[in-house]
């Protein structure tokens, strides 16, 4: 009993730790230093689920980060992130008891090396997602009692909950943004696009005039042309907040998207059917606006896949139409009920939210048979805003 009352006393401690902190990892990393201290682990190094579900990122105190820097600062999520030490019962579970699975064997030797054969998987977990685990090892080895994985199970969660509500608190951050971002833009393209076009207009006069002219003045007014038209392209870009999705869209936009195809399915062994019917010069002039926003909703679409979705294989399909540009992400996973959806899951208000920035629009629907059809659609000619539906869904 006295045993008892000093787990749930830790346990309050790890709450305390966490509650009062809104988006600093510093709590998160002393909270987990007290489930470390509480079971007399040695390590007991965190590997948290990227935004995108391919990669797991270490966060830990400096004991952890002594230890295991620089070679398990990041680890591939899809070695790691299955049966057993991912289970529906969100227990804690000790390698010990999985020697002989095919789970233990594909893990690198070098990880085997410092995790041990005692060492314990702690779920982190909120919402019914994994978000990450704790890894707990003894030097010298032993076994937890039933006692102490109880308490590392409530931990988990304690935990997950926090991380959660981090997450959340991003997410609508992230909103307020894209809405800040919007508004600025549409108060902003009127007034400075009409005096760039007006500036544009007078150089075209001037081109005009000095037809057939020759020397430093011809020059002049070249220079001119060039600096408006750099000019027109730099304000479409800081009008939108594009500064760092230009800076990942480097070459033709196709080749952006099988790139992800490509990563996505070396992660997860899920694979990917991709068709593409758009023409090379319109990948070639696709802006990059609809560029960089269409590789955002795809890479949240497939983190869903990984995350919610159970898939065993995707469709994705990217076109063409008059002045659209079209990206179809198909699944053949469980679905899911938009009306069910909780408030606090944001990504799709984001997706949404990034379309309509740009003039375009995103749809959702279930496939008959299972699965889940995300449809992007933007307009690549003058901007403009538009609402589409999915042909054959209502």
């Amino acid at each position: 009993m006295q045993q008892s009352s000093s787990y749930l006393a830790e346990l309050v401690r790890i709450n305390d730790t966490l509650i009062w902190s809104w988006d600093r990892m510093d709590s998160f990393v002393a909270a987990v230093r007290i489930i470390r201290d509480t079971v007399g682990a040695t390590l007991a190094p965190s590997f948290l689920v990227d935004p995108t579900g391919t990669q797991l990122e270490l966060v830990g105190g400096a004991r952890e980060r002594a230890a295991l820097e620089p070679d398990f600062s990041s680890m591939p999520a899809y070695t790691h992130l299955r049966e057993p030490w991912i289970n529906d019962g969100e227990w804690p579970v000790c390698a010990a008891d999985h020697l002989d699975s095919e789970a233990w064997r594909i893990l690198p030797d070098d990880f085997k090396a410092w995790f041990g054969e005692v060492g314990v998987v702690v779920a982190i977990h909120a919402d019914g997602r994994h978000l990450g685990a704790v890894l707990l090892t003894f030097d010298p080895p032993r076994r937890l009692t039933e006692e102490e994985l109880e308490f590392c199970a409530v931990a988990g969660r304690i935990l997950g909950s926090a991380l959660y509500r981090w997450q959340v608190l991003g997410r609508e951050r992230e909103m307020g943004a894209l809405e800040e971002r919007r508004r600025l833009s549409e108060e902003l393209h009127d007034d400075l696009s009409q005096q760039v076009a007006g500036l544009g207009l007078l150089v075209e006069t001037m081109k005009l005039d000095a037809a057939g002219l020759e020397g430093d003045l011809a020059e002049d007014i070249h220079q001119l042309d060039r600096r408006v038209t750099a000019l027109r392209k730099h304000l479409r870009h800081q009008m939108l907040g594009l500064r760092a999705d230009a800076e990942m869209v480097e070459g033709a936009f196709v080749d952006q998207v099988t790139e992800r195809i490509g990563q996505f399915e070396k992660q997860w062994q899920i694979p990917v059917a991709f068709s593409c019917t758009c023409p090379a010069e319109v990948d070639d002039e696709a802006p990059i606006a609809v560029s960089a926003q269409l590789l955002r909703v795809l890479q949240e679409s497939l983190a869903n896949v990984v995350l919610h979705a159970r898939a065993t294989q995707v469709q994705i399909r990217l076109g063409y139409a008059q002045t659209l540009m079209r990206l179809e992400i198909q699944d053949d996973g469980v679905g899911f009920d938009l009306e069910s959806v909780p408030d606090s899951r944001l990504g799709v208000l984001i997706m949404r939210q990034r379309m309509e920035q740009i003039g375009g629009s995103l749809t959702i629907n279930p496939v008959p048979g299972g699965g889940t059809l995300i449809v992007a659609e933007a307009p690549i000619g003058q901007r403009r805003r538009v609402t589409l539906e999915v042909p054959g869904h209502v």
